[in-house]
């Protein structure tokens, strides 16, 4: 009955033959607090839903609940709205021709936006609107909303209007777009629930260059896999962004995501930290132990990020987790089954550490069902001011500034560039820029002094950041240390965030900080 229907996004939309026969799915039906959808329902006087639709199309029978009582994870978000539509729009629930369901669509998003307080607008494929809360929005010519959006691989973004900032989402079928919804940003701020189409990790896995997009077809393809991946490349380019875009794609998406980061944490914690530990096996030792991040990640998927740093004695553990699905905690005496997809991710030469003896040849092939390179950004070069335009966008609303420009000089030496760091230096650049910059064009005086004296990493080849002997030149390692506490601040905390991003532990970076006089 209706009570079973599973809960997603905020929606009943599990499919229940029982509960449709009683709301009449051959027509379409709505249904808000009363009257009932039918005299005939057994809960006419005590209905759970604030909201019951129903509709058929083709041969599809589909129904859409709203619960009264929704757990605190469960609001009305544009996340949950953008789910919704997703379905509605691919299967022409609102093509021309559906004017019942038109008219039905109409009333159900009204009923969503009055509840979530989110004022948002809807466009078919044409750039007309079928929804809009302001009548003289309705004015907006659809170019002027087409011809900002790009091409259809940015899924979502800021477009700044005569009409203010809003937020798109493009729903895409078959790489063509189906239609469009947009809202006030003032709206989305407000509600702490929001989340882009999240966690949509396409979102911010953005870029037009030929190769990276043909990575991203292939993350497509093997997400629905359940064989292990191995994510290749340098610091920066987003590996972990990938490995949990890779999970939202995945049957696994609605269990837990998983990471830990292999090199930040010191080997004599990393098997606790991984395999977990019984109760008295060891000083210290939590009172009825504590599951590893294995356990933790039953169902879902371990991220293993610089496995390259994983010391050789656990390197045969996770193999022997990779072939018999089981894990043994220190000090157990029996193994736990556990059911978990694992992606690896490392900015090291696997084979040169294999043949250094410092990395088990076996637990590379184990690994590398999927070997999937990330590019450097100074390998897409035609990303990157696709990339400083969305982070620019993002960081001022982050920062609750007006939306800046950069001037023609600053986009020179950006684009001039080499982005040793890849995408996260940039951003860090952009922030220290949006953070200076009182204007609204931002010049060369706002960024970095290392960008406006020209300096350029082209002869550098840069693997790894976290390395004390890394070839950056110590003058532009002291200027990224310094953004960076621009950034998140000098406090002990503050720090931590720091190391974490280097990849480094926090000692390392307080010898940085010393050997540099920072203060």
């Amino acid at each position: 009955m209706i009570d079973s229907l599973q809960e997603t996004f905020g929606f009943v939309t599990e499919l229940q033959k029982e509960c449709l026969s009683f709301i009449s799915p051959s027509k379409a039906g709505y249904h808000v607090w009363s009257p009932p959808c039918t005299p005939t329902c057994p809960n006419i006087n005590n209905c759970p839903y604030d909201l019951i639709l129903s509709f058929k199309i083709e041969k599809n029978n589909f129904l859409v609940a709203l619960p009264k009582k929704r757990s605190k994870n469960l609001k009305i978000t544009p996340a949950s709205i953008i789910k919704f539509l997703q379905i509605v729009l691919e299967t022409s629930f609102a093509s021309e021709q559906k004017t019942n369901n038109i008219s039905l669509l109409e009333q159900t998003l009204q009923f969503l936006a009055k509840q979530s307080n989110i004022e948002f607008y809807l466009f078919n494929n044409k750039g007309q609107i079928i929804l809009s809360q302001n009548s003289s929005f309705v004015q907006l010519s659809p170019s002027d909303i087409w011809e900002k959006l790009g091409d259809a691989n940015d899924s979502e973004g800021f477009i700044k209007t005569q009409w203010g900032n809003f937020y798109y989402h493009l729903f895409v079928k078959n790489d063509k777009p189906i239609g469009l919804i947009i809202w006030k940003i003032k709206s989305f701020q407000k509600n702490v629930n929001f989340c882009p189409s999240s966690k949509d990790y396409s979102f911010a896995i953005i870029g037009k260059n030929y190769h990276f997009t043909e990575i991203k077809k292939l993350i497509r393809q093997i997400a629905a896999t359940e064989h292990t991946i191995l994510l290749q490349g340098e610091s920066g380019t987003g590996k972990e962004l990938f490995a949990r875009y890779i999970h939202h794609l995945s049957p696994r998406k609605d269990d837990p995501f998983i990471a830990i980061n292999c090199a930040a944490i010191p080997e004599n914690l990393l098997e606790s930290e991984l395999f977990g530990y019984e109760d008295g096996s060891f000083t210290g030792a939590r009172r009825g132990g504590k599951p590893g991040k294995f356990e933790l990640a039953n169902g879902g998927t371990i991220f293993l990020d610089e496995i390259g740093d994983m010391p050789l004695p656990l390197q045969a553990k996770l193999l022997r987790v990779l072939e018999d699905r089981q894990v043994e905690r220190i000090g157990a005496t029996i193994s736990r089954p556990v059911d978990i997809r694992v992606i690896a991710a490392t900015n090291k030469n696997l084979k040169e550490l294999i043949d250094a003896k410092l990395f088990r040849e076996d637990l590379f092939f184990r690994l590398s069902v999927f070997p999937v390179y990330i590019p450097a950004l100074r390998e897409r070069r035609d990303d990157i001011l696709l990339l400083l335009d969305f982070y620019l966008k993002n960081i001022c609303l982050e920062q609750d500034k007006p939306f800046k420009i950069f001037s023609p000089e600053t986009i020179e030496i950006l684009q001039n560039y080499s982005w040793p760091g890849n995408i996260r230096e940039l951003k860090n650049v952009v922030t220290y820029a949006v953070s200076l910059c009182k204007d609204d064009i931002i010049t060369p005086q706002y960024l970095p002094k290392y960008l406006q004296n020209g300096v350029s990493f082209n002869k550098y080849q840069f693997t790894n950041v976290k390395s004390e002997h890394s070839f950056i030149e110590d003058e532009q390692l002291k200027n990224q240390l310094e953004i960076l506490l621009a950034k998140y601040g000098k406090s002990t905390q503050s720090k931590k965030l720091i190391a974490q991003e280097l990849g480094i532990s926090l000692a390392t970076l307080y010898r940085w900080l010393k050997k540099y006089r920072i203060r």
